[in-house]
């Protein structure tokens, strides 16, 4: 099996995954538009329990 480097998604990488998830597409489906395992994309969901953060925005 080749190695791949480790990849970090952009931020409209990500909004592209929330979007796809809240489609219902499963893991692999997500995972295969970046070419990647679906277990790069369980990490990115999981960090928060698979709901999408806020936009951050400074504190007035």
């Amino acid at each position: 099996m080749k190695y791949r480097p480790r990849i970090y998604y952009s931020e409209s990488q990500k909004a592209l995954m929330w979007k796809r998830w809240r489609k219902r597409n499963s893991l692999l489906q997500i995972a295969q538009l970046f070419d990647r395992n679906h277990s790069s994309i369980q990490r990115i969901l999981a960090e928060t329990g698979g709901i999408q953060p806020r936009p951050r925005c400074r504190a007035r």
